[in-house]
C-alpha cells in the first residue's frame, strides 16, 4: 500500500492561515464595536410609534392597579 500525499502549496498554507486568522479576529473586532456603541442594538427601540403604543400599555396597566 502506497500512501498519495499531495504536496500542500504556499499559496494554499498561506490562504489557510488568512482564513483561520479572520475567524478569530473578526469576533472579536464586532464583539468591542458592540459594545463601545451601545445604542446600535436599540434602533427599534427609537421609533415613535413603538414607544407611543407601550406608554398607552403602561398607562392602562397603571389604571387597573389603581
Amino acid at each position: 500500500m502506497s500512501l498519495n500525499i499531495q504536496m500542500i502549496t504556499t499559496s494554499e498554507i498561506i490562504l489557510a492561515i488568512i482564513i483561520v486568522s479572520l475567524s478569530v479576529v473578526m469576533p472579536i473586532y464586532y464583539y468591542y464595536q458592540r459594545k463601545k456603541n451601545p445604542k446600535q442594538d436599540n434602533k427599534t427601540s427609537d421609533n415613535p410609534e413603538i414607544k407611543n403604543y407601550i406608554d398607552k400599555i403602561n398607562e392602562i396597566t397603571r389604571k387597573k392597579h389603581k
